[in-house]
């Protein structure tokens, strides 16, 4: 089964790393808490679990801190149109042509007075007319302190259901926001779809979340980085035990071209803020400047930080693994360092 995810791509090629083997941990059965294990969806609530639900109402957890670092203070700018002229000064004379491309977004060095020019290349001005600032996400990861069960974040404005399969009741039963956290008690499969237990007769379906479960879908030495493109998020493990966890955008799934490949990786090489383009020639033409925190472990492939989105969660990338750029910071500060592996992995844990 796969989670239904609003989907663009991202380029990505694989090349497997000799002597890295894999040592499999047993996936957790146990999708929730082990007070809520007789949960079932003729018995869809219990005292103990109930009384579970009121002891440790969310994920003990704490927030990564909102850090723009390396683009603190920066604007970016993005174009409506493809070709840009660009200006020797504000409604000045047109010296050449700016190719910005559907996915691209440029530096501004400064803006003029009257707010309406911007400059973007040394002595060459573009029009704000048809023009957008980047809006970096306020996203932020969590630091996680104590996890004995999974922990989900909503993915979508979801109105919960007061049992397992049933209809969405905003009035009774509750919603959740986009990001929302909460912890994930039990889970009861409803047909063809989980339904996980968030909340005392708060019930939501899976298609809905992004779950980060306790037990790690494998395990290696050290610190090191696992990445699910099936849940669409990442964590950060000391050996089994998860310490960081954070949503993400990766590469299409089903488009073999932009495809984050599964596979076991190293970080090989650190960028703090440069450009990023591909696809030149095509409608998927992108550039982007001052892309902080590269993280690279597979050639074209990295971890970074993103100022021009805010879909984490959702198949968002050119092969890449997007983060909030604090996020981004938060890994480059005090995980990621040469030589870190990188697990991407497609399959559902459980």
């Amino acid at each position: 089964m796969l989670n239904i995810r609003t989907r663009v791509m991202f380029v990505v090629l694989f090349t497997p790393l000799a002597g890295l083997a894999l040592v499999h941990a047993g996936l957790t059965s146990a999708q929730g808490h082990p007070t809520c294990a007789n949960i079932t969806y003729e018995t869809p609530q219990t005292p103990e679990c109930n009384a579970l639900m009121v002891a440790q109402p969310y994920p003990d957890v704490t927030s990564i801190p909102y850090d723009l670092g390396v683009i603190e203070g920066q604007d970016f700018v993005y174009f409506d149109s493809d070709e840009v002229p660009l200006y020797n000064a504000p409604d000045g004379k047109v010296m050449e042509t700016f190719t910005a491309g559907r996915s691209s977004y440029a530096n501004v060095i400064q803006t003029s007075e009257d707010g309406e020019w911007a400059e973007i290349r040394l002595g060459r001005w573009a029009s704000l007319e048809n023009a957008h600032f980047a809006e970096p996400s306020t996203f932020t990861g969590v630091s996680i302190n104590r996890m004995d069960m999974p922990f989900a974040w909503a993915i979508y404005d979801v109105c919960t259901s007061l049992t397992p399969g049933g209809t969405r009741n905003c009035q009774q039963s509750g919603s959740f926001q986009r990001y929302d956290l909460m912890n994930v008690y039990a889970t009861v499969t409803v047909g063809e779809w989980d339904w996980h237990l968030v909340g005392p007769r708060q019930w939501v379906e899976q298609t809905n979340l992004s779950i980060v479960y306790a037990t790690p879908p494998t395990v290696f030495s050290g610190r090191w980085v696992g990445v699910s493109t099936y849940e669409q998020n990442l964590v950060a493990y000391e050996g089994d035990r998860p310490m960081m966890a954070t949503l993400v955008s990766t590469g299409d799934m089903d488009e073999e071209r932009w495809r984050t490949d599964a596979g076991v990786w190293e970080v090989e090489m650190f960028w703090e803020a440069g450009p990023m383009e591909g696809a030149a020639g095509s409608d998927d033409f992108y550039a982007l400047e001052d892309v902080p925190y590269h993280m690279y472990f597979n050639w074209r492939e990295a971890l970074h930080g993103v100022y021009w989105h805010d879909n984490f969660g959702y198949y968002w990338s050119h092969g890449c693994v997007n983060l909030s750029v604090s996020d981004a910071k938060w890994l480059w500060d005090n995980w990621v360092i040469l030589n870190t592996r990188v697990y991407v992995y497609d399959e559902k844990q459980v």
